[in-house]
């Protein structure tokens, strides 16, 4: 649709032809939203379609000249995809970003798929699984597992990864959410090492093992221990209602091991999945941890 008057606008938008501008705006909201799952709607119209719509009712003139002409190169030069499907490469792309998630939660389950694959095939599943999850950060996941390897002989093929939430893209860091929800429904992980805000979210949801009668056995200081509450309910007409506070995270932020590994975080809490099938060993890598 590259002329529009404004009548057509308002069909575009859906919207009587005495709406506010106020109300131009809130429908703009919905369908912007509601463009985030398809391609084109029942009219066949596309977001684009939608914008331009939004645009002239709202009296916004602005025109980006350097995204007219990326897109007018793009177009003289197409990629190899639009020269094999002859589809429009602008399309193509707008495509590509609105269904970014789709191929994001694609690419996690057919990476967890080759992996089970690789397991099955060189018959060396993990034998342990420690992730970073939340705000957190390092880039020393091989060497970690080394560590784990040299300092706990009874683990042979450890398994560390990291599913950080500091991307800034909310529909990557939705999908390392499912992921974990995933990973901890399905036993496949023994220690998780998060941030402080991190911690405090998935602590409430019942996720760790309480390390109140572990104080004497793990030999972490008192104060290094950190309080979380688990979330009971949420009555109608009131507030959430909260166990009473145990501990189960301790604070290894200022470790070495913190140092050696180069993990970014603001406060870096390490505690044990509660559903751990591994707990003895989860305990022995959680005391190394200094």
């Amino acid at each position: 649709m590259n002329q529009l008057d404004t009548n057509k606008a308002y069909e575009v938008l859906g919207v009587n032809q005495d709406a506010t501008r106020d109300e131009i705006s809130k429908r703009y909201g919905v369908l912007t939203r509601k463009f985030r799952t398809i391609e084109k709607d029942e009219n066949g119209y596309t977001i684009e379609d939608i914008t331009k719509a939004y645009n002239l009712l709202m009296g916004i003139t602005f025109v980006d000249r350097a995204e007219e002409e990326r897109q007018r190169a793009l177009r003289e030069n197409p990629p190899i995809l639009s020269r094999i499907t002859k589809k429009d490469p602008v399309e193509i792309e707008n495509f590509l970003h609105y269904h970014k998630i789709k191929f994001i939660v694609g690419a996690i389950i057919l990476v967890t798929l080759f992996s089970l694959v690789r397991s099955c095939l060189t018959n060396v599943p993990p034998d342990f699984n420690l992730v970073f999850y939340g705000n957190i950060l390092t880039d020393s996941e091989e060497k970690i597992s080394n560590d784990i390897i040299s300092n706990h002989p009874d683990i042979t093929a450890p398994s560390v990864e990291v599913l950080t939430l500091m991307t800034g893209d909310p529909e990557y860091e939705a999908a390392m959410r499912m992921k974990m929800a995933a990973m901890v429904a399905s036993q496949d992980i023994d220690i998780i090492i998060l941030d402080e805000a991190t911690f405090k979210e998935t602590a409430a949801q019942g996720m760790f093992l309480s390390l109140d009668d572990l104080i004497n056995e793990l030999g972490f200081p008192e104060e290094a221990y950190v309080e979380a509450a688990i979330r009971l309910e949420d009555p109608q007409g009131g507030g959430p209602l909260f166990e009473d506070p145990q501990k189960y995270g301790i604070d290894i932020t200022s470790s070495e091991f913190v140092k050696e590994n180069n993990i970014v975080a603001e406060k870096v809490i390490a505690t044990i999945v509660v559903n751990s099938n591994r707990s003895d060993k989860a305990k022995a890598v959680l005391k190394a941890i200094k």
